[in-house]
This record gives C-alpha cells, structure tokens and sequence, in this order.
C-alpha cells in the first residue's frame, strides 16, 4: 500500500459579477429560492410594520399625546393592518409553501415555476404602493362619521 497522496489542481471557480448573480435570483423557477425569496420580502416588510406599531405605541404612552394627530393615527393603524396581513402574513405562508411542499411530496419542481416567479414579481412590485399613498386616503371604513 502506498502513503503517496495526489495532488489535486487548484481550481477556482470564476465570481459572477453582483448583477449577473441578482438577475438569477429575480428571475429563477427554483422553489426553493422561490421560497427564500418571499421570506425575505415578508421579513422587509415585517420590519416596516413594527415601524408602524412603534410609532403607534409611542402615540399611546400617555393621554393627550401629540407625537401623531388622530387622522394619522387612524392612516398609520389602517396601514399596519394591511402590512401586516398582506405584506407578511401572505409572504410568509407562500414562502414556506413554495420551499417546503414540493420537498414533502419528492417532487422536483412546482408543477408551474414560470408563473410562480411571475406572481412574485408582481407582488414584490405592488407590495410598496400602499405605503407611497399614505396620505391619499380620507379615513377608514370603519371610522364613519356620526351625525
């Protein structure tokens, strides 16, 4: 038996450019990285939505506060609901449902991973315009004048 080892070659593997790598994120059919994506694009927006809980809460320490006025107030709790509902929530459950059911069947892909990255994108770009119209709403529908 010999104690001669073999030398392997050193190869290096070539570094894709940060744009090359960004473009295959955004635009994959894996369900995998589908998956990682919606996590984190619900994790962004969790963020964005305990800025909004914060500065809710700071309202609220004490009566009388005027760290926000009540038509803020009442914008700012409309905004949180819908971030939170619909920027994490659903992100969330999509994430896991894309990376986790196709592993727990054995299958090897989603049955439609073109769509599945065409619904990302459209969400991820529709996702911010409701923070953008922040003030372009009157009052919540639950907050009807009384006459």
């Amino acid at each position: 038996m010999s104690t001669d080892s073999i030398a392997w070659p050193q190869t290096e593997t070539a570094v894709q450019p940060l744009v090359d790598r960004l473009h295959d994120w955004v635009t994959t059919v894996d369900h995998k990285r589908l998956g990682i994506l919606y996590l984190g694009y619900a994790l962004v927006f969790l963020v964005i939505g305990g800025i909004e809980a914060g500065i809710m809460r700071i309202q609220l320490i004490r009566a009388h506060n005027d760290f926000v006025s009540p038509q803020v107030f009442n914008r700012l709790f409309t905004m949180h609901g819908t971030t939170m509902i619909f920027f994490v929530v659903m992100p969330l459950v999509f994430g896991f449902a894309n990376y986790l059911i196709p592993l727990m069947i054995g299958a090897r892909d989603m049955a439609f991973p073109a769509p599945e990255c065409l619904q990302f994108l459209a969400h991820r770009t529709r996702g911010p315009s409701p923070l953008f119209q922040f003030g372009g709403s009157k009052r919540p529908i639950w907050c009807w004048k009384r006459a």
